[in-house]
């Protein structure tokens, strides 16, 4: 027996999953998973409710097993052709084999069903794709932030070290320092201690600052932000195209029933 060709729609069980109140119950389904996963660290809640909230949370997970099974049956080989979709099962695996094993650091993964939600918001899939494709940009300023720090670590070694050595001790501290300062967490407190014996200091502080942390962080977001309005604007021309098509179908459709009535009333 031949498979059903593509071309004749989406099947009765395709229809079903795709429903949005089916879409609302998984998304409700995650909701409530990650509010037990949430209660199941508090002592006071887990005494209170014995074993219904571990029996809750496997329930949970035989039903997200349901939904991707449905999903498989559904697709078929066409379900591991979309990267959401491994995202879901790899995820769902991870869970399943979470709650049958007795290992705590496996049981913790857990936590990785709350992801899911990503998959179930197209939204949240739109943000998350511009944060992939934008992930070679932000690895070149990520180099480029990653010698700034080491230049800069290597003048403080050299210039406050033998003061400072919990702070500027060796390039290795001095790297953990600067980069602390850099996100700016208590860099006053260290830029007033070392400007004790060093009173020009605040020069260095205050160029790293402005070169790591006011320049190249913000490089970071525009990468972002560029990636987000190029994929904008790809989804506004796909969007063009396709209402293009369906005029020119439109149009095609009308001269069609337009040649038709002529025929018909020729014959007449």
């Amino acid at each position: 027996m031949t498979a059903a060709p593509q071309s004749a729609g989406p099947t009765r069980l395709q229809r079903f999953v795709e429903e949005p109140w089916f879409q609302g119950l998984v998304f409700g389904l995650i909701i409530a998973n990650a509010l037990i996963l949430g209660a199941e660290t508090f002592d006071e809640i887990n005494a209170a409710t014995g074993t219904w909230l571990g029996v809750a949370d496997r329930l949970i997970i035989y039903a997200f097993l349901a939904e991707i099974g449905l999903r498989i049956t559904a697709y078929r080989a066409d379900f591991f052709k979309n990267g959401w979709n491994l995202f879901d099962f790899v995820v769902i695996l991870i869970s399943l084999l979470a709650a049958t094993s007795g290992l705590g650091a496996l049981r913790a993964f857990r936590v990785l069903r709350i992801l899911r939600v990503i998959t179930v918001i197209p939204r949240m899939r739109v943000v998350v794709s511009a944060l992939l494709d934008a992930i070679p940009g932000i690895a070149s300023v990520g180099v480029v932030l990653a010698l700034i720090i080491y230049v800069f670590a290597v003048i403080g070694a050299s210039l406050y070290g033998a003061a400072h050595p919990a702070l500027f001790g060796d390039v290795f501290q001095a790297m953990y320092t600067l980069f602390q300062i850099m996100t700016l967490e208590g860099w006053p407190d260290i830029a007033a201690t070392v400007k004790e014996t060093h009173p020009r200091s605040w020069a260095f502080f205050l160029s790293f600052v402005l070169i790591a942390t006011f320049t190249m962080l913000n490089l970071f977001v525009a990468i972002v932000v560029r990636v987000v309005e190029e994929d904008s604007d790809t989804l506004f021309e796909d969007l063009l195209k396709n209402q293009q098509v369906l005029r020119e179908d439109v149009s095609e459709l009308r001269r069609d029933v337009a040649e038709i009535a002529r025929n018909l009333a020729g014959k007449r």
